[in-house]
């Protein structure tokens, strides 16, 4: 330490207490980054790593931001996982005596933001925290703050896979709570702030503690000003909808992980991001109370029957900026005056939305002192105000006389500046004599080197530059000090009236946050009432019987995608039945499947539905199980994968709960995936009794519907013609003929060679099995009780052998306990089975 310069020691000596952050040290008009928090920061921002003195042999490694756009560097760090201590200077450079003071004003995290115009506008941004028996979420970029209760914390632990989760703040004793959560940063943090604290008012629990103790640690008390008190979310009354299902309907991304072909993409009408992270909300946790669903049901249906002051209500909402975000950024340090401007107009325009409804229902709205707010703001500052909020120019003339005065005469200074400079230039005869001003060198005249030898003698030389010299004079002097003193005064009192207007933003907080939870609130339920025009969507009823009922149902993403070709279903289910689905890939199985569950989702959150008619019942959960993905990484195969969320779903379905089952069994062996697809569908039937919809290749689970009478066989239609295929995507009763699976694979263009082996095959296998099915006649013929068996006389003791062997193992099959048998066991059976066969 003893070798280093002034300015490394001050360095070193702030790192030391910030050793697992990225410390951004402030000199001049940048942010410097050295050593490895340089080495580990070049490559994320995408800048030069260089080093900090070449010519003295300095190879500190090094490098550095502009400081006035900090914020998308920030932002790609903690994105990147990185925290940060933001260095500033504590002084101006111009009055330091020696070097300047530096410090830590702000330390940032991934689950804090420094800007939150770098974010997307349509998710929240969750800091979570998380204890044996509740799970808080906190966004402080829009205030948002809630939690969970549950002592099973797997059902708290879900929760981190539905919502978007930037970090996990956690007491180390805790931290095996955490087991199978990767992907998220992890910081410990031991202290937990006053119970009795304004946020905590709600009986929060000890996680929303911590975290209101994490963020006013890292940020400050004040970055606690915008954050709503912690309220409390039911588990009981919301319908459950784990993230694999969320995954499968693709319903905030596709499988390739894009929003373009999502259901939230496709039914997303919101004018405001603020009402697109209520929509993901509402999508998130479908209601199961009846009541609740049907008054926001009304809510939509009230804006279908007002379709003038639909339209006016989305164009003022269009208008409408985050109030959320902006409070967020009006609560940190960095924030300036054109953030409360923007924060004035969107008051203005959520009062003015508001007004639209009130005045449609005849209500009364009260957020007149917000709109005297909006004005002050509006009369406070000048119509385009300076980033920088410490070098005044900020605050109009009117709002002080002190500051009036203060702003006359600096005004008027850059004048004389101006007639100074005609002056000296007539004096001169320099037409190209100027007079500027900088932060080191104050007010200047510069002459270029051509007219330098007409500069009079009681110029005094200040600079020398390649190209020009640089004067100044006792008259220019006294200018100078007229004019720093007044300017500098004057930024002094604009930056105190704007600290002032600041805090009396944050002070209304409470009521900004009402008025933009109420505009979301409008934003949403009037989007889905123009989704529903635009789209033709009913209003959907709810049975009591717990039966389906589907009028020309539709799929909500893809006939958005397909227009006027897509082909509407119709659909009618008793209560805890199974429509039983074949026919070949490509026809519409998986399609149909989907957009049942999507307009059940939809239905429970409040929205009306694709259909022509549509009644249905109010599910408790939804489990899918579509398509088949390896996680390779864990070690797991496409059929474990398969299997797991199979037996989660067999676990945790109930009879109010809607199962969709697409191709179960098809990773594994056909005789082994065909009977755990048929322990499957039997164990749902029977002791499930969920309302079941199950797709399938095995054509001979559809003779189930001969035990099991709640079976509906189902197919989706295909026309064939000269040996084409066409598919027509209607669905009718009935199960399918034929799989069409080698046709499907001549429309996807194999070579001709290939399907025309396959076709050969195919036949050969088709003659091979009504071969085995009438010897297995034959040996069924064998089981009954025959008078005249025991006078034929067995030739061949080996066929004889064989009968016996079938025999028996015909009877141990009929005596087989398949329903009271796991699917496991089954298959263990089953390859028993096959041996024996194999051997006969």
């Amino acid at each position: 330490m003893s070798n280093l310069t002034p300015l490394m020691k001050q360095f070193w000596d702030i790192k030391s207490v910030h050793q697992d952050k990225i410390l951004l040290f402030r000199m001049g008009d940048f942010f410097e980054m050295f050593f490895d928090d340089a080495v580990k920061a070049a490559p994320v921002l995408g800048i030069a790593l260089t080093q900090r003195n070449k010519k003295s042999q300095d190879e500190t490694p090094m490098c550095g931001v502009p400081h006035h756009s900090i914020a998308g560097p920030i932002n790609k760090l903690l994105a990147a996982g990185f925290k940060i201590a933001i260095c500033d200077q504590l002084e101006d450079p111009k009055l330091a005596k020696g070097i300047v003071k530096r410090g830590v004003t702000r330390v940032l995290t991934p689950g804090m933001v420094y800007d939150s115009d770098t974010l997307d506008g349509t998710k929240p941004h969750y800091l979570v925290s998380l204890d044996s028996e509740s799970l808080s979420f906190l966004d402080t970029t829009t205030g948002e703050a809630f939690f969970f209760r549950s002592k099973k914390t797997t059902e708290l632990l879900r929760f981190l896979q539905i919502l978007p989760v930037a970090e996990i703040v956690i007491a180390k004793e805790d931290e095996s709570l955490l087991t199978g959560v990767d992907g998220v940063l992890i910081s410990h943090h031991e202290d937990i702030a006053d119970l009795l604290h304004p946020l905590l008012k709600n009986e929060a629990p000890m996680s929303a503690a911590r975290l209101v103790s994490y963020v006013g640690n890292m940020s400050g008390e004040e970055s606690l000003a915008t954050i709503s008190p912690f309220v409390m979310r039911d588990l009981e009354h919301r319908l459950e909808i784990s993230s694999t299902t969320l995954r499968h309907l693709e319903v905030f991304s596709t499988y390739k992980g894009e929003g373009l072909g999502s259901l939230f993409h496709a039914i997303n009408r919101t004018q405001t991001s603020a009402g697109s992270r209520l929509l993901r909300q509402w999508l998130s946790f479908p209601l199961r109370d009846l009541n609740a669903i049907e008054q926001r049901l009304n809510s939509v249906e009230f804006w279908r029957n007002h379709v003038l002051e639909l339209k006016r209500v989305r164009q003022i909402l269009g208008q409408m900026g985050d109030i959320e975000r902006r409070l967020g950024k009006i609560s940190q340090p960095q924030c300036n005056g054109r953030d409360l401007l923007a924060l004035a107009g969107s008051v203005h325009a959520g009062i003015s939305a508001l007004e639209v409804l009130v005045h449609a229902t005849g209500g009364k709205a009260n957020f007149e002192g917000l709109r005297e707010l909006a004005y002050k703001i509006e009369r406070t500052l000048v119509e385009d105000p300076p980033l920088a909020t410490k070098q005044g120019y900020l605050i109009r003339t009117g709002v002080s006389p002190e500051l009036d005065e203060l702003i006359e005469l600096s005004t008027n200074a850059q004048a004389m500046v101006s007639r100074m400079e005609a002056e000296e230039k007539e004096k001169t005869g320099i037409s190209s004599l100027k007079i500027r001003y900088n932060n080191v060198f104050g007010y200047y005249i510069e002459i270029t080197n051509s007219h330098k030898d007409k500069a009079p003698a009681h110029y005094q030389r200040k600079q020398t530059l390649t190209n020009a010299e640089r004067y100044c004079t006792d008259e220019l002097i006294e200018l100078e000090r007229k004019v720093l003193s007044a300017n500098t005064k004057r930024a002094d009192l604009e930056f105190e009236f704007f600290e002032a207007l600041r805090k009396e933003i944050l002070a209304q907080c409470p009521g900004l946050l009402a008025l933009a939870h109420e505009c979301s609130e409008v934003d949403v339920v009037a989007s889905l009432a123009w989704l529903s025009l635009e789209e033709k969507y009913v209003r959907p009823k709810f049975s009591a019987d717990g039966s389906l009922k589907m009028k020309a149902s539709r799929h909500p993403v893809v006939e958005q995608t397909v227009k006027k070709n897509f082909v509407a279903n119709d659909l009618e289910l008793r209560q805890h039945s199974c429509l039983l689905l074949t026919g070949p890939n490509m026809a519409g199985k998986s399609t149909f499947m989907r957009q049942v569950a999507l307009n059940a989702i939809l239905a429970q959150m409040g929205s009306f539905v694709p259909c022509d008619e549509a009644e249905m019942p109010i599910f408790d959960a939804i489990f899918t199980r579509i398509g088949a993905s390896d996680q390779l990484s864990e070690g797991l195969s496409t059929f474990m994968v398969e299997m797991t969320e199979t037996s989660a779903m067999l676990k945790n379905a109930t009879k109010d709960s809607l199962v969709i089952l697409d191709e179960v069994g098809r990773g594994t062996s056909t005789f082994d995936g065909m009977c755990l697809a048929q322990s499957i569908l039997e164990h749902l039937l029977s002791d499930v009794k969920a309302l079941t919809f199950f797709a399938t290749h095995y054509h001979e689970l559809t003779s189930l519907d001969q035990s099991f009478g709640q079976i509906t066989n189902a197919h989706m239609t295909v026309a064939e013609r000269n040996g084409e295929i066409r598919f027509l995507h209607t669905l009718v009763k009935g199960p399918a003929l034929k799989s069409y699976g080698v046709q499907v694979a001549e429309l996807a263009g194999l070579p001709a060679t290939v399907t025309k082996r396959a076709k050969s095959l195919l036949r050969d296998i088709e003659s091979k099995r009504v071969q085995a099915s009438s010897q297995l006649s034959l040996l069924d013929s064998l089981t009954a009780e025959d008078p005249y068996i025991e006078a034929v006389e067995v030739v061949d003791p080996e066929t004889a052998r064989r009968g016996e062997t079938m025999k028996s193992l015909m009877e141990e099959l009929q005596k087989f306990p398949l329903m009271q048998t796991s699917p496991l066991d089954v298959m263990n059976q089953v390859a028993k089975w096959k041996e024996i066969v194999e051997r006969v």
